[in-house]
Protein backbone atom coordinates (compact mmCIF):
# COMPACT_ATOMS: atom_id res chain seq x y z
CA UNK A 1 0.00 0.00 0.00
CA UNK A 2 1.65 3.42 -0.82
CA UNK A 3 1.78 6.44 1.34
CA UNK A 4 -1.10 9.26 0.18
CA UNK A 5 0.65 12.27 -0.76
CA UNK A 6 0.37 15.87 1.25
CA UNK A 7 -1.92 16.97 -1.20
CA UNK A 8 -4.56 14.10 -0.59
CA UNK A 9 -4.14 14.75 3.27
CA UNK A 10 -4.95 18.35 3.29
CA UNK A 11 -7.54 17.67 0.85
CA UNK A 12 -9.30 16.49 3.73
CA UNK A 13 -8.51 19.27 5.62
CA UNK A 14 -11.91 21.17 6.21
CA UNK A 15 -9.73 24.25 7.55
CA UNK A 16 -5.75 24.74 5.33
CA UNK A 17 -3.39 27.30 6.46
CA UNK A 18 0.27 28.11 4.73
CA UNK A 19 2.94 25.63 4.73
CA UNK A 20 5.62 26.81 6.04
CA UNK A 21 8.73 27.70 3.65
CA UNK A 22 12.54 26.41 4.39
CA UNK A 23 13.98 28.56 7.62
CA UNK A 24 17.36 26.77 8.42
CA UNK A 25 19.88 24.72 6.85
CA UNK A 26 20.13 21.05 7.63
CA UNK A 27 22.95 22.19 10.46
CA UNK A 28 20.54 25.06 11.68
CA UNK A 29 22.67 27.33 10.70
CA UNK A 30 21.10 30.86 9.27
CA UNK A 31 23.94 31.47 6.83
CA UNK A 32 26.42 29.60 5.21
CA UNK A 33 27.96 27.07 7.49
CA UNK A 34 31.31 27.24 9.17
CA UNK A 35 33.62 24.51 8.07
CA UNK A 36 37.40 23.01 9.96
CA UNK A 37 38.92 20.61 6.80
CA UNK A 38 39.06 17.06 8.15
CA UNK A 39 36.58 17.51 11.08
CA UNK A 40 32.88 16.80 11.08
CA UNK A 41 31.17 18.79 13.18
CA UNK A 42 27.23 18.93 14.29
CA UNK A 43 26.42 22.77 15.27
CA UNK A 44 23.08 22.99 17.17
CA UNK A 45 21.88 26.34 17.91
CA UNK A 46 18.89 27.95 19.25
CA UNK A 47 16.06 29.57 16.63
CA UNK A 48 15.27 32.99 18.00
CA UNK A 49 11.55 33.58 17.88
CA UNK A 50 9.39 36.77 18.95
CA UNK A 51 8.18 34.00 21.74
CA UNK A 52 11.15 32.49 22.58
CA UNK A 53 13.04 30.14 20.35
CA UNK A 54 13.05 26.94 18.87
CA UNK A 55 16.16 24.07 20.16
CA UNK A 56 16.69 21.08 17.73
CA UNK A 57 17.90 17.99 20.23
CA UNK A 58 18.23 15.35 18.41
CA UNK A 59 17.86 13.50 14.62
CA UNK A 60 18.32 10.25 14.09
CA UNK A 61 19.50 11.42 10.64
CA UNK A 62 22.63 13.08 12.17
CA UNK A 63 23.58 9.32 12.41
CA UNK A 64 25.10 9.39 16.14
CA UNK A 65 23.09 6.53 17.19
CA UNK A 66 20.62 3.96 15.63
CA UNK A 67 17.87 4.31 18.53
CA UNK A 68 14.08 4.10 16.30
CA UNK A 69 13.33 7.98 17.36
CA UNK A 70 13.37 10.13 14.23
CA UNK A 71 13.86 14.00 16.13
CA UNK A 72 13.13 15.10 19.38
CA UNK A 73 13.68 19.12 20.05
CA UNK A 74 12.80 21.41 22.86
CA UNK A 75 11.18 24.67 22.49
CA UNK A 76 10.96 27.40 24.76
CA UNK A 77 8.39 29.82 25.40
CA UNK A 78 7.73 33.46 26.72
CA UNK A 79 5.63 34.11 29.59
CA UNK A 80 2.11 34.99 28.24
CA UNK A 81 3.55 33.74 24.84
CA UNK A 82 1.28 32.03 22.27
CA UNK A 83 2.50 29.85 18.90
CA UNK A 84 0.30 29.88 15.91
CA UNK A 85 -2.08 26.68 15.46
CA UNK A 86 -0.05 24.74 13.19
CA UNK A 87 -0.87 21.54 11.84
CA UNK A 88 1.03 18.57 9.82
CA UNK A 89 0.03 16.61 7.05
CA UNK A 90 2.02 13.35 7.75
CA UNK A 91 4.01 13.91 11.23
CA UNK A 92 2.42 13.09 14.61
CA UNK A 93 4.13 15.62 17.25
CA UNK A 94 4.44 13.78 20.64
CA UNK A 95 4.44 17.28 23.93
CA UNK A 96 5.85 17.07 26.86
CA UNK A 97 6.21 20.25 29.05
CA UNK A 98 9.69 20.17 30.94
CA UNK A 99 9.11 23.73 33.18
CA UNK A 100 6.89 25.72 33.22
CA UNK A 101 2.90 25.66 32.73
CA UNK A 102 0.88 25.36 29.23
CA UNK A 103 -2.36 25.35 27.70
CA UNK A 104 -2.36 23.50 24.74
CA UNK A 105 -5.51 23.99 22.18
CA UNK A 106 -6.22 21.60 19.80
CA UNK A 107 -8.78 21.39 16.89
CA UNK A 108 -9.86 18.64 14.26
CA UNK A 109 -9.81 19.19 10.87
CA UNK A 110 -10.12 16.03 9.28
CA UNK A 111 -13.52 15.84 7.54
CA UNK A 112 -13.45 12.01 8.08
CA UNK A 113 -12.93 11.87 11.63
CA UNK A 114 -15.66 11.27 14.34
CA UNK A 115 -14.34 14.32 16.05
CA UNK A 116 -13.98 16.55 13.27
CA UNK A 117 -14.60 20.15 14.39
CA UNK A 118 -14.10 19.74 17.82
CA UNK A 119 -11.98 21.28 20.10
CA UNK A 120 -9.89 20.16 23.54
CA UNK A 121 -7.80 22.59 25.64
CA UNK A 122 -6.16 21.12 27.77
CA UNK A 123 -3.56 22.22 30.51
CA UNK A 124 -0.19 20.77 31.57
CA UNK A 125 3.24 21.59 32.88
CA UNK A 126 5.57 21.11 35.83
CA UNK A 127 2.75 20.45 38.08
CA UNK A 128 1.03 18.09 35.49
CA UNK A 129 3.27 16.34 33.73
CA UNK A 130 2.05 14.24 30.58
CA UNK A 131 2.88 12.87 27.25
CA UNK A 132 0.19 14.50 24.37
CA UNK A 133 0.46 12.42 20.70
CA UNK A 134 -1.27 14.90 18.14
CA UNK A 135 -1.65 12.78 14.78
CA UNK A 136 -1.61 14.96 11.44
CA UNK A 137 -4.43 16.81 10.52
CA UNK A 138 -4.85 18.21 14.13
CA UNK A 139 -4.52 21.94 14.02
CA UNK A 140 -2.85 22.61 17.78
CA UNK A 141 -1.22 25.57 19.60
CA UNK A 142 0.54 26.27 22.62
CA UNK A 143 -0.06 29.17 24.79
CA UNK A 144 2.44 29.46 28.18
CA UNK A 145 0.21 30.65 31.28
CA UNK A 146 3.00 30.66 33.81
CA UNK A 147 4.40 32.90 35.31
CA UNK A 148 8.00 32.37 33.96
CA UNK A 149 9.23 31.25 30.36
CA UNK A 150 8.05 27.23 29.91
CA UNK A 151 10.24 24.71 27.93
CA UNK A 152 8.19 21.81 26.22
CA UNK A 153 10.05 19.12 24.17
CA UNK A 154 8.12 17.38 21.06
CA UNK A 155 9.29 13.64 19.81
CA UNK A 156 8.15 13.69 16.73
CA UNK A 157 8.15 10.82 14.40
CA UNK A 158 9.03 12.21 11.42
CA UNK A 159 12.33 14.53 11.23
CA UNK A 160 11.65 17.86 9.88
CA UNK A 161 12.57 18.07 6.71
CA UNK A 162 14.21 21.25 5.67
CA UNK A 163 13.38 21.57 2.12
CA UNK A 164 9.67 20.76 2.17
CA UNK A 165 8.36 21.69 5.91
CA UNK A 166 5.29 19.58 6.98
CA UNK A 167 4.20 22.37 8.83
CA UNK A 168 0.77 24.76 7.82
CA UNK A 169 -0.13 27.68 9.78
CA UNK A 170 -2.81 29.90 10.77
CA UNK A 171 -2.85 32.69 13.67
CA UNK A 172 -3.32 32.37 17.03
CA UNK A 173 -6.70 34.21 16.73
CA UNK A 174 -7.95 32.85 13.69
CA UNK A 175 -11.24 33.14 13.11
CA UNK A 176 -11.41 29.92 11.36
CA UNK A 177 -11.58 28.04 14.80
CA UNK A 178 -13.80 28.62 17.55
CA UNK A 179 -10.91 28.88 20.14
CA UNK A 180 -7.82 30.92 20.51
CA UNK A 181 -4.81 29.48 21.31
Amino acid sequence: MTEPTVQDVTAAWSVIGEKDHQLVAPDWSPSEPVEITGVATMAIANVLTDTGCLTEIWRRDWGLDRLPVDQVFQRTLAKGAATDWHAHATTTDRLFCATGRLRLALYDARMASPSHGRVAVLRLGTERPAVIVVPPGVWHGVRNVGEDTALYLNVVDRAYDYAEPDNYRLPHDTPLISVHV
